[in-house]
């Protein structure tokens, strides 16, 4: 029998909190995934490969609402926040701008006239949905996210593409699992109206290789645990013996 596993994860905002290198709803899920290898491995397998991000998972854009002439520079924008990540991740980079649909999930990038929160900054929100099921000897996966930007950076005045790279960029790091700092020198800081940083920090880079570096670690852990429970669970095999006439 399958059993089967939905976590919804709150809108992660790009209002100011406490400085945390992980996000602690990032940190919670980890430790459930670590504590499963033992008992069920394959449950612990589906969630590392949700923190990882399955390879390939695509992000698409929803222009709705745009203005048509507006819409380059957004496109700009979008690019270039991707693209901070994948020049820092290299081949690591799970995500893909505009990839192939995908069974295990993509994630959507959405323009909005307001967000609903009480921060009246908040200017990006980041949504992931990670639904697992698992059994004894199989796993499943799939990641939903949906990426809400402010059209407006103030009254009037629509968002700059260095001002959407900030954006775009940051809630991208709140999907690999940073939580948000008030350092200006942060992508995981605000975003400045005027003035945005639109680039990664040296040591965010770092902290995200080397929290992938620990999940898979732990993922070749649990990868060894279902198959010794899969030998343990190994057809065993009957003898008798008995006299000939």
């Amino acid at each position: 029998m399958v059993s089967a596993f939905v976590l919804w994860t709150a809108w992660t905002a790009g209002a100011l909190q406490l400085p945390a290198a992980l996000d602690p709803h990032i940190t919670e899920y980890y430790s459930k995934a670590v504590a499963a290898a033992e008992a069920e491995p394959h449950k612990a397998l589906a969630m590392l490969e949700l923190l990882l991000v399955p390879e390939g998972t695509p992000i698409t854009i929803d222009f709705t609402g745009v203005p048509a002439n507006l819409r380059p520079t957004f496109q700009a924008g979008i690019e270039r926040g991707v693209g901070l990540w994948q020049a820092a991740l290299g081949a690591d980079m799970p995500f893909v701008l505009n990839g192939t649909p995908s069974d295990t999930g993509q994630v959507v990038i959405r323009f909005v006239d307001t967000i609903p929160t009480s921060d009246p900054h908040t200017k990006g929100q980041l949504r992931m949905t990670r639904r697992i099921q698992w059994g004894r000897s199989v796993h499943y996966v799939e990641l939903d996210g949906e990426i809400r930007i402010s059209k407006w950076a103030s009254q009037g005045r629509y968002f700059t593409a260095d001002e959407i790279t900030h954006i775009v960029a940051h809630e991208l790091g709140h999907a690999f699992g940073l939580g948000d700092v008030p350092d200006r020198d942060r992508i995981m800081g605000p975003v400045f109206i005027g003035s945005p940083y639109a680039r990664l920090n040296p040591l965010e880079v770092e902290t995200v290789m080397s929290f992938r570096t620990s999940l898979r670690q732990d993922y070749a852990r649990a990868t060894e645990l279902a198959a010794q429970s899969s030998r343990s669970r190994g057809p065993k095999v009957a003898s008798a013996t008995g006299g000939g006439s």
